[in-house]
């Protein structure tokens, strides 16, 4: 006679083969990533399955672009100190990171003087005027980060003032001059799902009114090297506060006082001042640049696409028109304004007087994300989570 089978345990997960629990957690939201850690951390099968190079790949596949793990924005700070006559104040910048996701990432606290610039392909690139380097690319998921000292040929343009030995304190910046940038994954044919580790550019664009140029160059951590300054004698003043775009291997500004937005063509190193729909430029979709707007007083959200075809002639399509009024509390209509724009999941952000909501464009659905402030540039964190879930202790 034989031995009866052995009695699993009450908390053993089901006996389902490799392929059936694969099918299973490829199903699982990638903005819910504490799903996969917990499941790696239940046995030694099912943390084979989901630490496999393969199963992240199809896992990534299969969801097309990656998650929105959260978001970040900078909050104006400030601070005084010394008596009488040498009194001293400050005002500085804060950044934050706020998850919207079910995993908060490792590197996520507050930056005092580090204001966030860029987000996109998994990095964040930061402005660090009060250290030794002048930015800062982290990988907020592997926190990998990488140090950059500017080009002395736009040092001067980047820092904010002089440091002002006697007083510990910098001095003003030339308002003639502003600038922005962008930071992209720079890995041959990459397809933008994971783009950890990989080389990456930054791109600085601005514009010196006193001078009457645009100018550009570029970073790359291949090289470790800036590009040769470029100009053109054109004055429009680039926003430091603006959504910048990429297309390709070019970077997209915003100009402030003009319906225009700087084409930087990193690769052929050519820069183009061209015109623009009204509306804010908030990033970039299927090749084609995003501009986006509230238009009062029935509180419509316009959305256009706009295509920068070779000869640098346009081509401007109306997307999308979302009816705001009914769904937002009447004392968000005091003040509206688009924020920022998730790339890939087609989410836009709205800075309200009742706090910051988001908007769905596939299906129009707002959803508040903060109703005690509203919060100016948000820059959505756009990642695959899956470097932890293989090295997690299993019950087995």
């Amino acid at each position: 006679m034989s031995p009866p089978p052995p009695q699993r345990g009450r908390h053993s997960p089901p006996a389902l083969d490799d392929d059936a629990m694969s099918e299973i957690f490829l199903r699982i939201p990638p903005d819910d990533p504490k799903s996969l850690v917990r499941a790696a951390a239940v046995c030694a099968t099912w943390r084979r399955i989901l630490s496999d190079a393969a199963f992240a790949r199809g896992y990534r596949a299969f969801h097309g672009a990656p998650p929105m793990l959260g978001f970040l924005h900078n909050e104006s700070h400030e601070r005084s100190w010394g008596r009488g006559r040498r009194r001293r104040h400050e005002e500085y910048l804060v950044s934050n990171f706020v998850s919207t996701a079910s995993f908060r990432p490792p590197a996520c606290h507050e930056r005092r003087h580090w204001p966030a610039i860029d987000s996109r392909h998994g990095l964040v690139l930061f402005h660090t005027p009060k250290r030794c380097e002048d930015f800062v690319i982290c990988d907020l998921v592997t926190y990998d980060r990488w140090r950059i000292k500017a080009d002395p040929a736009c040092r001067r343009i980047i820092w904010n003032g002089r440091f002002d030995e006697d007083w510990g304190d910098y001095e003003d910046e030339d308002d003639d001059v502003t600038w922005n940038a962008a930071v992209l994954c720079a890995k041959d044919g990459c397809e933008h799902l994971y783009c950890h580790g990989g080389p990456f550019l930054v791109a600085l664009v601005g514009s010196d009114r006193g001078r009457q140029i645009t100018f550009a160059t570029v970073y790359s951590s291949a090289t470790r090297k800036w590009s040769g300054m470029i100009s053109v004698k054109e004055w429009n003043v680039v926003e430091m506060t603006g959504h910048n775009a990429v297309v390709g291997n070019k970077a997209y500004f915003p100009c402030e006082q003009s319906d225009s937005v700087v084409e930087y063509d990193m690769g052929e190193q050519k820069l183009s001042v061209i015109g623009a729909p009204f509306g804010r430029l908030v990033g970039a979709e299927g090749g084609l640049l995003l501009f986006a707007t509230v238009l009062k007083p029935r509180l419509h959200l316009h959305i256009w696409s706009m295509e920068v075809r070779p000869d640098r002639t346009t081509a401007l399509a109306r997307r999308r028109i979302i009816e705001l009024a009914p769904k937002l509390s009447g004392y968000a209509f005091l003040d509206v304004s688009v924020v920022g724009f998730a790339e890939g999941v087609g989410v836009i952000f709205l800075s309200t007087k009742a706090g910051l909501y988001t908007v769905e464009l596939s299906s129009s659905r707002i959803k508040n994300m903060d109703r005690e402030r509203s919060l100016g540039k948000i820059m959505p964190y756009m990642c695959f989570y899956t470097r932890e879930w293989g090295r997690l202790p299993t019950s087995d």
